[in-house]
């Protein structure tokens, strides 16, 4: 059977993909026309590259961000893009020979939902699509926990990150394909992928059609190439090892072609953007 791998241009995506970025000076070292910019003026800057400030604040020692990012960009380019227009804005009025900021940088993924929000959602996904109320209910929840090594492989030498998704995946024109045989089969065969795909899987909650995904990522990996990465493993996997599930469901390949895909973090952006404007007041006064 010849089975058609999915093209990344392909993919249709519903998304909201936001992430908070700090920076500090060089060393600690004042640049006092950091005081000056603001969204309104870095925005135009950033419009090139498809990176929207939400909120931003700034004083001549630190940079505080709120931005909305494509899925096809990881949160390290678009930290590179943002650091460059910034040092760009204040170019003409600091040194040839002094660094505008460290090297490094703190980013941490916000959306609409809390971590502790999501995990519940998936928690209780059966109950909600009334799974829960057939004889034999074709589900299958994981929780994973991490060990040191796994959260090693998260970690970058010049940044500190928590980059968290949501992604939800539908089953073609949404036929039931996976039993809870082969949603367990599906579930270890994604977390062996985890290393190659510097990622680790925090929860899955598969029903027949479709599964959500909770997943950290490495600040490198971007959410629509990891969506693609998992639907062409998976898709091939499933062929190999459960193909009566995906010919009895009439499905002419696994996934339909796109994903959801939400970022959460352990604050909301509503809460996050009371955050920086709160922070900007106080440094004001």
């Amino acid at each position: 059977m010849l089975i058609q791998p999915y093209q990344l241009d392909e993919l249709k995506f519903a998304w909201c993909y936001q992430v908070f970025f700090r920076w500090r000076t060089w060393r600690r070292v004042p640049v006092p026309s950091l005081a000056g910019l603001t969204a309104e003026s870095l925005n135009p800057r950033l419009k090139q590259y498809q990176v929207r400030l939400l909120e931003f604040g700034s004083n001549p020692l630190d940079i505080r961000a709120l931005v909305s990012l494509q899925p096809q960009e990881s949160t390290a380019t678009a930290a590179s893009k943002t650091k460059g227009q910034l040092c760009t804005a204040v170019g003409e009025q600091v040194s040839s020979n002094q660094k505008t900021f460290a090297r490094g940088y703190f980013a941490a993924t916000v959306g609409k939902s809390t971590a502790d929000e999501v995990n519940n959602y998936l928690e209780i996904q059966s109950e909600h699509q009334g799974y829960d109320r057939r004889p034999r209910p074709a589900t299958h929840v994981a929780v994973f926990v991490r060990d040191a090594a796994m959260q090693e492989f998260l970690a970058t030498d010049h940044a500190v990150t928590s980059l968290k998704f949501h992604i939800v995946l539908a089953t073609w024109k949404r036929q039931g394909v996976f039993s809870a045989e082969a949603a367990k089969a599906m579930d270890a065969h994604w977390r062996d992928q985890q290393v190659r795909l510097r990622v680790v899987f925090d929860k899955f909650s598969f029903l027949p059609d479709h599964v959500h995904i909770a997943v950290e990522v490495h600040p490198t990996v971007s959410p629509a190439r990891l969506v693609i990465e998992l639907i062409n493993a998976s898709q091939e996997f499933a062929f190999e090892n459960f193909p009566e599930n995906v010919v009895r469901a009439k499905a002419e390949r696994l996934w339909q072609p796109g994903a959801y895909i939400g970022s959460f973090g352990d604050l909301t952006t509503a809460a996050m953007e009371s955050y920086i404007d709160r922070w900007c007041r106080v440094k004001a006064e």
